[in-house]
């Protein structure tokens, strides 16, 4: 089942970057607004399991994979500069996109959505176990890094 997730996830991630219709990805069909997470009450969700993380074929993304207390999966990508504006390039700031039911929703710096997510990752590494790719002590780094902005990648432009 795992392997299936990510397999759909590697695939939509490769139909995004084929079907971009502007210089940012993604998509246009695939960008969705907050005020859809918001009716599913998303800023309610607990992290209840995390499954681990993995690299698409999108030129260097990383994908956390996570489960939220109801049952309902959610990933968060740290994208990488395809995804970026120019400004966010300017600024040399790392963009960071939750993914559910294959939409993509932008974590805009300093919100209440980047406040809500270091804080649902922040108590997940305290909660849960595991190892390798699901060790939770990658969770505090990636809200660490959610936090400061600071790119893992080298952007141009």
């Amino acid at each position: 089942m795992k392997t299936l997730v990510r397999l759909l996830l590697v695939i939509s991630t490769a139909l995004t970057l084929v079907h971009a219709e502007d210089a940012n990805l993604p998509s246009k069909g695939l960008r969705a607004e907050w005020s859809e997470l918001q009716e599913l009450k998303f800023s309610d969700w607990s992290i209840k399991n995390f499954l681990g993380w993995d690299v698409p074929f999108d030129g260097g993304s990383k994908v956390f994979f996570f489960e939220s207390d109801g049952g309902e999966r959610f990933d968060l990508m740290v994208a990488n500069p395809a995804y970026w504006t120019a400004q966010d390039k300017k600024e040399r700031r790392q963009v960071f996109i939750v993914i559910h039911k294959n939409r993509f929703y932008r974590v805009e710096p300093k919100s209440d959505e980047e406040k809500n997510m270091i804080g649902k990752l922040t108590k997940a590494a305290g909660q849960l176990s595991g190892e390798g790719k699901k060790d939770p002590k990658l969770l505090t780094s990636l809200a660490e890094r959610l936090e400061s902005r600071e790119p893992i990648f080298n952007p141009k432009g």
